[in-house]
């Protein structure tokens, strides 16, 4: 259906893409990755003609249609159900032919067609599109115009869905939607009819919805079959496939080159030698391969000691214009704790976090902090706030005065803000680079507490997965607010669910929560699931099985990977071509990681038995 070959396009006179080969066939979905700025977006205009390439050709199959998500945010006095059945384009031309008086042959064709493609069902069908995307029944007729920017770009992402397109591509559609509109949105695009390719940083997004993965990276493009995990194995081996041919040929070359430089002066051997230099003229060498490339080593500590109890909130109360928000919240929050706040958009879940910050006031209640507790807060409208004059390296001089310049960049490198990056003004950065510096001057302080709302937001997936580790190793406590499921499920240990005036302790996982979802969403007294009919309030008082239960599942899979680990080093440190081909310090690596698993396995273990006491209880 779709044929890229040979493809090159330049920015600023420098490769972005080159001699990159694509085909795109009926029903595929794939998805497209990559680290930031390395042309994803880019290859979707090329893609669209919106910009022609430099050097091959992209090539649609003639009576082929393509749908896109327009990410200008738009204005428009047309009600917000119309502007997605504007989508439909075919749709549209037909009711303009029906709208005319005369009924010729054209007319009752257009009829015939207008039927055929469920015209008279549009309405009904866009209306649920916008519903599962979050707008409620009373805001379908309002205007375009009267919505926020982030509520238009559901708009355009609903109006690029209603479009029948043979090849539908989505550039990040999830940045804009909470995590109900999401779930819903991944259900969707499993009946598409057509084919799909979007570019996403959410795992499990992609997990969900694609079955090929296409690669943009050095410049080219390589294509795997499945998901985003399998992509991600075949990757680490491909890697390490690669990096075992380049250290074979360069054990040849030192062999060859050594040949030449002992017996190159003598009559007897000069022939052999003169052999051999050829052979190293004519060897196409291959490149050392980066088993670690686009790796950041975050590091977010915590002060050494901490109180127990950090925060207390009795009874409080808020809301915005006398509509109260939330009320009589009680809650403690501990040392170590690990809390995602979830609940569907508008609840108060990010004016919560600013509670807890401080950045506003209960209107009723109090708040109690600990003294001298450090609190680090990230959220998407802190990027405004950096000096947009300033590096980075200089933003961390502000903070930090009497540490050398040399630390300081150090640090920087380990937030991919290194080399160039450190002495760039900020207002020449992309959305990510500012979340990076931001994380980086939250990781700085050492906070006791860490309030992250949307925190990757703009990152791309192997700084997604950097800052998941980086959590998973903090000691302080974490509240979360995300839509990225793979950090929620890698970082919290609790579930606080923000509805309909409450903030409680949710009984369970994900899951539930999605069931919770599905139940809301359902018309009344219709049960999705009947194992989940239960109410927020109902879910509080319950015991905490299911909690326990949920802890238990995740130190079986993390126990389960850590065994599969020991018998790889146990399989490495018993082959006695190890000792051949390893040098010393690979060696001594080999048995240091062998220790390490040995106890991280004895603390799951006793952890697990820990819970299995506590599930007997």
């Amino acid at each position: 259906m779709l044929t890229i070959q040979s493809l090159t396009y330049l920015q600023g006179g420098v490769a972005l893409l080159e001699n990159c080969n694509l085909q795109i066939f009926a029903n595929q979905r794939i998805g497209l990755v990559g680290r930031n700025g390395c042309g994803k977006s880019t290859l979707f205009r090329l893609i669209r003609g919106v910009i022609k390439p430099d050097g091959g050709e992209v090539c649609l199959q003639s009576g082929k249609t393509i749908a896109f998500v327009e990410q200008e945010i738009i204005n428009s006095d047309l009600p917000a159900i119309e502007f997605a059945l504007d989508g439909d384009v075919e749709l549209r031309r037909l009711e303009n032919t029906l709208a005319q008086a005369h009924h010729d042959t054209a007319w009752f064709e257009a009829q015939q067609r207008y039927e055929a493609i469920g015209g008279y069902t549009a309405r009904s069908r866009a209306a649920q599109l916008l519903n599962g995307l979050g707008f409620e029944n009373s805001a379908l007729e309002q205007a375009v115009n009267h919505f926020s920017g982030g509520w238009r770009m559901r708009l355009n992402l609903a109006r690029a869905l209603m479009h029948r397109a043979d090849l539908l591509l989505l550039d990040e559609p999830t940045n804009h939607l909470d995590l109900e509109a999401i779930l819903w949105l991944e259900q969707y695009l499993l009946r598409y009819p057509g084919s799909l390719m979007v570019v996403s940083h959410d795992r499990e997004f992609l997990n969900t919805c694609v079955n090929r993965i296409a690669s943009i990276h050095n410049r080219s493009i390589e294509t795997y079959s499945g998901n985003y995990d399998d992509f991600e194995r075949a990757r680490a081996e491909h890697l390490t496939q690669q990096n075992q041919a380049w250290q074979l040929q360069q054990k040849q070359i030192a062999h060859m080159e050594d040949f030449v430089r002992r017996f190159r002066a003598k009559a007897t051997k000069a022939k052999q030698a003169q052999s051999r230099i050829k052979a190293l003229e004519r060897l196409v060498r291959l490149a050392p391969v980066h088993l670690q490339d686009g790796h950041f080593d975050l590091e977010i500590e915590a002060p050494e000691r901490s109180p127990d109890v950090l925060l207390r909130i009795k009874n409080i109360s808020f809301g915005y214009n006398s509509l109260p928000l939330f009320q009589q919240v009680h809650l403690t929050l501990q040392a170590g704790s690990r809390i995602a706040l979830m609940g569907p958009n508008g609840t108060g879940k990010s004016t919560f976090i600013k509670l807890l910050t401080g950045e506003i006031i209960p209107t009723f209640g109090s708040l109690e902090r600990a003294e001298n507790i450090r609190i680090g807060y990230f959220a998407q409208h802190q990027l405004e706030n950096l000096d947009g004059k300033k590096t980075p390296l200089q933003h961390l001089q502000e903070i930090a005065p009497l540490r050398t310049e040399l630390d300081l960049r150090k640090f920087l490198g380990r937030f991919g803000l290194g080399g160039d990056g450190e002495n760039r003004p900020v207002n020449s950065f992309s959305g990510g680079e500012k979340s990076r510096l931001a994380l980086a001057i939250l990781a700085w302080q050492k906070p006791h507490l860490l309030l992250l709302d949307e925190p990757t937001n703009h990152l791309d997936l192997d700084m997604r997965d950097a800052l998941t580790l980086a959590l998973e190793s903090y000691t302080g406590a974490v509240v979360l607010v995300s839509h990225d499921r793979s950090l929620v499920r890698a970082v919290a240990d609790e579930l606080w669910l923000v509805a309909d005036g409450k903030i409680q302790p949710l009984d369970g996982d994900l899951e539930d929560y999605k069931n919770w979802l599905e139940n809301r969403r359902a018309p009344d007294g219709v049960k999705i699931k009947p194992t989940s009919q239960k109410t927020p309030s109902q879910t509080a008082i319950k015991p905490n099985r299911k909690a326990l239960l949920s802890k238990q599942s995740k130190l079986e899979t993390a126990l389960a990977i850590a065994q599969q680990e020991l018998s790889e080093a146990n399989r490495q440190l018993g082959d006695p071509l190890t000792y051949t081909k390893c040098t010393r310090e690979e060696i001594d690596r080999l048995n240091a990681i062998h220790s390490t698993l040995e106890k991280k396995i004895a603390e799951l273990e006793e952890g697990w038995l820990a819970l299995e006491l506590a599930l007997d209880e």
